[in-house]
């Protein structure tokens, strides 16, 4: 009997060994202090992560000072800022070709001008609306989408107007040869593209024409090339009948590409490799003189955006917390975090003419804000799941800032190189776009290293109040069992 009671007082002793141990792993979860509230706990949280939180902060307060400040902020598109509004009217059709032949063309110049939020549009059979931000000369811009685009190359030699040939021999420029006066060896049906390159002069930077030709082109350039070197002959470049450059031959040139050097400015190259790349034109077109118009926000485009963009951000939260709990609202903070930043790098990006704040500007930044929403519901979604699984709160928050926050961080560096990408390689609405994007996700993956932790923590640090009452209660209802069964 003896050696029985004392087997059930070992057993009695492991019991209590394991309710000790279970109660310590309790009062590291639950708030046992009245003086342990809601309010203190996320006050430790918030004085936990005050660091990360104040360098956010910080950054947001740079970025809308950017904004803001007269001599920074960002110019608006037409959209936003109001247009300059120019018709063009379609003439001369070449055989089998249409309005939207060269409504196409259009695009594609205006793609390539390297000018921002230029919209063209058709608004009748023969008629075209181009639209140009305020603040840019739509009249330069028109000219520049409207020349007909063909290229030739001729041996200065065989122009048979003697008039135009001195004045060429003399040095003028912008002389026009009429049809039939000069053998063209090389034509844009040979040219299959320009870019602009820039050259210094004596401290003066100018801008050439790189052209590239294909085969034919080619060979047809060493030919002449290699029959002018020997007497340091000229080639006359024209660009739809008027001579642009006159370079004199030194050797023979072979290969696909000829750099055109002619002393143009920034704006004269853009334009004539926007012609030459965007494809000729099948017709013929006329040019209004530009009428200005209104923003179509009627002026108020700014703080539409923005009432928009918080709006978004507040339902996100909303619907988020709705089903999340705390966490969910997460969605929202980083969201406006984000496009917070976004605005100030899109502020200084400005400055190296990258980007306005157009059409193309307003898309991605919307689309920042929707992955922004993504990576914090993401996160709240995590914390939940885990702390539904029985998880602590410290427990839950670690697997959504630890594998959670990496998982985003990869798929963000993921998007941010194939925006990097994208802008290197296209051109007008789809390169702003780009840009824009780069910048929200940079912007992002900053958001995620600095605020999505620290606010998920604080966020959620009185989640232990939700559950206390009724892991109490199941805890006295497991004691009143234990009772009844003895």
């Amino acid at each position: 009997m003896k050696r029985d009671a004392d087997e059930a007082r070992d057993d009695t002793t492991v019991s209590s060994d394991e309710i000790s141990n279970s109660e310590k792993d309790a009062k590291a979860e639950e708030p046992t202090a009245k003086a342990d509230t809601p309010a203190s706990r996320t006050a430790q949280e918030r004085s936990r992560h005050s660091g990360m939180l104040l360098a956010t902060l910080a950054l947001v307060i740079l970025a809308l000072v950017g904004l803001l400040l007269p001599a920074w902020g960002i110019p608006l598109g037409c959209d936003l800022g109001g247009a300059s509004v120019v018709t063009l009217t379609a003439s001369d059709y070449e055989d089998g070709t249409t309005a939207a032949d060269a409504l196409a063309v259009l695009k594609n110049r205006a793609a390539l001008l390297g000018e921002h939020d230029i919209q063209v549009t058709q608004t009748g059979d023969d008629t075209f609306e181009l639209r140009v931000p305020a603040g840019y000369d739509a009249s330069s811009v028109a000219s520049a989408l409207t020349r007909k685009g063909h290229l030739e190359f001729a041996r200065l030699d065989s122009v048979s107007d003697a008039d135009a040939l001195q004045q060429l021999q003399a040095g003028a420029s912008g002389v026009t040869l009429d049809e039939g006066t000069y053998e063209p060896f090389l034509t844009s049906d040979e040219v299959k593209g320009a870019t602009v390159v820039p050259q210094s002069y004596r401290g003066m930077t100018y801008y050439a024409l790189s052209v590239s030709l294909d085969s034919d082109g080619a060979s047809a350039l060493a030919s002449t090339t290699g029959d002018l070197a020997s007497s340091s002959g000229q080639i006359a470049v024209l660009l739809d009948g008027t001579v642009i450059a006159e370079p004199s031959v030194k050797s023979k040139i072979e290969g696909n590409k000829i750099s055109i050097s002619g002393g143009y400015t920034e704006d004269q190259a853009m334009a004539y490799a926007a012609a030459l790349s965007g494809g000729e034109l099948p017709c013929s077109l006329s040019q209004t003189e530009p009428v200005p118009v209104a923003a179509r926000a009627r002026g108020h485009a700014s703080e539409l955006a923005a009432v928009a963009a918080i709006a978004l951000a507040i339902v996100a939260g909303a619907v988020a917390s709705a089903k999340l709990g705390r966490a969910g609202f997460l969605a929202a903070k980083l969201s406006v975090v984000v496009v917070a930043i976004t605005l100030g790098v899109l502020t200084v990006l400005y400055r190296f003419g990258l980007v306005i704040l157009g059409r193309a500007e307003l898309l991605g930044l919307v689309t920042t804000e929707v992955i922004s929403i993504i990576c914090g519901v993401r996160m709240a979604a995590r914390y939940r799941a885990a702390r539904n699984e029985g998880s602590s709160v410290r427990k839950s928050q670690q697997q959504a800032t630890g594998p959670e926050l990496a998982l985003l961080v990869k798929a963000a560096v993921a998007v941010l190189v194939l925006s990097v990408a994208a802008a290197f390689f296209t051109h007008g609405f789809a390169r702003e776009l780009a840009v824009t994007l780069a910048a929200g996700v940079a912007s992002l993956l900053v958001a995620l290293g600095l605020f999505a932790p620290a606010a998920l923590c604080v966020r959620t640090a009185a989640d232990v109040f939700e559950t206390a009452d009724d892991e109490f209660a199941a805890a006295q209802d497991g004691a009143a069992g234990v009772t009844d069964g003895e």
